[in-house]
C-alpha cells in the first residue's frame, strides 16, 4: 500500500507542476525538414513499409502468401495427424488444388500484398509532406527515399499479380479498377525502370537498392511468358548479368551459412526479410515442422506443432552425397539435448535412447520416416511421417520465433536463372556459360559438375528445387516448367486455370462490379 500511495502523491506533484509551468521541454533543436537529408534517415521513415514482410502474418505466414507458393507445390505436404492440422480442410485443399474463392490462405494472401501497398503509399505521402510537392527542389536523399518506396510498392504489386493475375493498381492516385495481368506487369516494369536511377547503387541489407531492383526485373522477365504471353529470356539474362558483373554478391562457401541466425551483411543474400525473435518475429519454421518430441531436444519453451514436411518424391531428388540433404531431418529422435549445428553438420555425434510418444490412438517410437503414406489419418499413426525442414538455424531455448533472416532473393538463384535464360534461348541445351553458372551452385553441394549432356531443363528444375527448397519459388518454377498441373503424392492432375488463385469473395463483395473472377472459379 505504501508504494501505491507514493505513486499517487508523485502523480499529483507532476500534475501540479504541469499546471504551473507551461513552457515546453525541448529535446532537440533539429527540425524535421532538416533531419530527412540522408538515405539512412529516410530508411527510418520507410521502415514501416518493410515491416509488412515480417511478423507472424507476413511473407512466410503459414496460412498466407507463403502457403500459396509452397503448399500448392510438390515440395510441401501437411498431413492431418489425428485431428492436428486439419484446419477445416485448408491444407489438403491447397495441396490438391481444390481451393475456392473463400479459402483462408487465399484471403490472407491478398490482405498481405495490398497491406504492403497501402503502407508504401502512406510512406510516399509522408515524404511529400516533409519534402514538399515540388520534387525538382528535393535533395538527392529525398528523391532516393521516394524511389525506394515506389520500388517496394511495385514489388508488393508483383506479389499480387503473380498469384491473382488481373488485379488493381493502387498508386494512391487512381480509382479502383481491375487491370489485365499484362497491364499490371507493364506498370510494375515501368515503375522499376523509372526509379532505378535514383536509388543507391550499393548493397544495403534488407533494403531496395539498385541490385535488388535488377533482381526483381530479372524475376519478372524470367516469368514474362507466363505473365504476358511473350517470352523475355534475353532481358532476364541481361539483368542477371548486371547483378553478376556488378560484383555486389557472391556465393557463400558453405550452403548453410546463408541461413544462420547472425547473417546481417551475408554476401549471398540479395533481399531478406530481417527477422528477430523478439522485435521482428515471423520465422517459425522450427516450430511448425518439428515433431512434438523435439521440444525437449532443443529445449524450446513452447510445444512443436508437427506440421509441414516434404514429400518422399521430393526428398529423393537429393543424392546421399548432396550436402543440402541435411536440411531435411529423418531418422530417430533421441532423448538427449542437441542443437541445430550438430543436426546439420555432425549428426552422427547425437546419440541417446529413441523417444516414445502417444498421439491420438497410437503409441510409437519417434523415428521420422521420409515416406508419407496418407494425407489424413485420424489415428495419428502418421505422426512421424515426412522429412522435416531444418534449413534455417535456430537457437536452443527459444519459443515461437527464430532470429534467422529469410532470403526472398539470393545470389545462387541469380546463377540458376541466368543458366535457364541461356538454355531457353538455346533450344533447351546448356552451353558453357550456363554450365558454369549451375556448376558453381551444384559443386558447392559436394556434387560432380554437370556436363552439357546431363544438364537438361528437367534436371535444372530439380536442381532449383534442391537449392531453393521452401524459399517461396517452387510454384512459379513448376508453372514455368509445365509441371504445376501434374500429379504427385495425394494430388491428381489439376485444372490449368488453377495456375492462378481466385479473387477472394470478400474483395469482390467490397467493390461490386469492379472485379471479374478468374476463369475456372
Amino acid at each position: 500500500m505504501k508504494k501505491k500511495y507514493t505513486i499517487v502523491l508523485a502523480a499529483l506533484a507532476l500534475a501540479a507542476a504541469a499546471c504551473t509551468d507551461l513552457s515546453p521541454e525541448v529535446f532537440t533543436d533539429v527540425r524535421k525538414e532538416d533531419y530527412f537529408q540522408t538515405p539512412a534517415q529516410f530508411s527510418t521513415l520507410i521502415a514501416n513499409a518493410y515491416s509488412q514482410l515480417a511478423g507472424e502474418y507476413g511473407y512466410v505466414y503459414r496460412e498466407g502468401f507463403w502457403s500459396l507458393q509452397e503448399y500448392t507445390s510438390d515440395e510441401v505436404v501437411i498431413p492431418t495427424r489425428g485431428t492436428d492440422w486439419y484446419d477445416a480442410g485448408v491444407p489438403m485443399a491447397m495441396h490438391q488444388h481444390t481451393w475456392g474463392s473463400n479459402t483462408r490462405d487465399i484471403n490472407n494472401g491478398w490482405s498481405f500484398a495490398y497491406g504492403g501497398v497501402t503502407k508504401c503509399n502512406t510512406v510516399i505521402d509522408n515524404i511529400h509532406t516533409i519534402a514538399g510537392e515540388d520534387e525538382s527542389s528535393w535533395s538527392d536523399a529525398a528523391k532516393a527515399g521516394l524511389a525506394e518506396a515506389k520500388i517496394l510498392r511495385a514489388f508488393y504489386h508483383l506479389l499480387a499479380m503473380d498469384v491473382y493475375g488481373n488485379v488493381h493498381i493502387d498508386d494512391g492516385q487512381r480509382e479502383i479498377k481491375q487491370y489485365t495481368r499484362k497491364e499490371v506487369f507493364d506498370w510494375i516494369e515501368q515503375e522499376l525502370l523509372d526509379n532505378i536511377p535514383s536509388i543507391d547503387d550499393a548493397v544495403r541489407y534488407g533494403s531496395m537498392t539498385r541490385p535488388v531492383a535488377y533482381m526483381i526485373l530479372a524475376k519478372m522477365y524470367l516469368n514474362a511468358e507466363v505473365y504476358t504471353g511473350t517470352a523475355r529470356w534475353a532481358d532476364a539474362e541481361k539483368y542477371c548479368d548486371l547483378i553478376i558483373n556488378g560484383g555486389y554478391y557472391s556465393l557463400n562457401d558453405n550452403y548453410f551459412d546463408t541461413f544462420r541466425t547472425n547473417n546481417t551483411g551475408n554476401k549471398e543474400i540479395i533481399f531478406p526479410i530481417v527477422f528477430d525473435g523478439v522485435y521482428a518475429n515471423g520465422n517459425m519454421f522450427h516450430l511448425i515442422t518439428q515433431h512434438y518430441a523435439m521440444r525437449d531436444v532443443f529445449e524450446f519453451t513452447t510445444d512443436c506443432w508437427n506440421g509441414p514436411c516434404t514429400l518422399e518424391s521430393f526428398y529423393n531428388k537429393y543424392s546421399d552425397t548432396d550436402l543440402r540433404k541435411a536440411q531435411w531431418f529423418t531418422g530417430p529422435v533421441y532423448d538427449t539435448v542437441t542443437d541445430w549445428d550438430t543436426i546439420v553438420n555432425n549428426r552422427e555425434k547425437w546419440m541417446g535412447n529413441v523417444q516414445e510418444w502417444d498421439h491420438a490412438d497410437s503409441h510409437f517410437k519417434v523415428i521420422i520416416d521420409p515416406k508419407v503414406t496418407t494425407i489424413q489419418d485420424p489415428t495419428g499413426a502418421n505422426s512421424c511421417e515426412g522429412a522435416r525442414f531444418f534449413k534455417f538455424e535456430f537457437e536452443n531455448g527459444i519459443a515461437h520465433h527464430a532470429d534467422s533472416d529469410f532470403p526472398i532473393y539470393r545470389y545462387a538463384d541469380v546463377l540458376l536463372m541466368k543458366a535457364e535464360a541461356r538454355m531457353r534461348q538455346n533450344g533447351g541445351k546448356a552451353d558453357a556459360e550456363a554450365l558454369d553458372c549451375v556448376n558453381q551452385v551444384h559443386t558447392r553441394a559436394g556434387l560432380t559438375a554437370y556436363t552439357a549432356e546431363t544438364l537438361t531443363l528437367p534436371e535444372l528444375l530439380d536442381e532449383r528445387g534442391r537449392e531453393l527448397a521452401w524459399e517461396g519459388h517452387r510454384r512459379d518454377d513448376q508453372i514455368r516448367f509445365g509441371t504445376y498441373g501434374g500429379t504427385w503424392e495425394f494430388k491428381d492432375a489439376s485444372d490449368a486455370n488453377h495456375r492462378l488463385f481466385p479473387i477472394p469473395t470478400w474483395v469482390r463483395d467490397g467493390a461490386p462490379g469492379v472485379y471479374t473472377q478468374n476463369p475456372g472459379y
